[in-house]
């Protein structure tokens, strides 16, 4: 497993480069455990941002000439961020920012699965509604927040 400083200078390589098809998907699958947190540097930061932009362009890529491997792509962004998510020892700014990626991610789910003609995509997303449904209120992320937990004066 790569070092978080390696894996970043990896990635870094390949957005100067852009060639999809040389090695995004080795360093997606092979991304450091320490980018989960529980805390954030600015590092790791860069690279949960990085990761995620690397899970989309694969999902992108992927769409329409192997729909299954782009949303594998997609279900892995979500999962590994509800994981990081629900960590009890996770920065909140970290908890928000996975949170408020989660939505996005669920919706771009929801829309990619119907826009499919077949049948099990359609009940893929309902399985995907209703998981994302019981994951956010478990969390008690969109109930109002205790003074404590205010993040609008710390995110931006």
């Amino acid at each position: 497993m790569m070092t978080l400083d390696n894996w970043v200078s990896h990635i870094d390589n390949w957005y100067q480069t852009q060639k999809h098809d040389q090695g995004i998907e080795a360093l997606v699958l092979g991304v450091p455990d320490e980018v989960w947190g529980p805390e954030i540097s600015e590092l790791q930061s860069k690279a949960i941002a990085c990761w995620l932009d690397a899970c989309l362009r694969v999902f992108h890529f992927e769409r329409y000439s192997q729909p299954d491997k782009a949303y594998q792509y997609l279900q892995l962004a979500y999962s590994k961020l509800q994981l990081c998510a629900c960590k009890s020892d996770t920065e909140l700014l970290l908890k928000d920012w996975c949170m408020r990626r989660l939505q996005n991610l669920a919706v771009l789910s929801l829309e990619f699965c119907n826009q499919r003609p077949e049948a099990h995509w359609h009940t893929q997303s309902n399985q995907m509604i209703e998981s994302h449904v019981q994951f956010m209120a478990a969390q008690s992320w969109n109930e109002p927040r205790n003074d404590d937990q205010d993040l609008s004066a710390q995110c931006h």
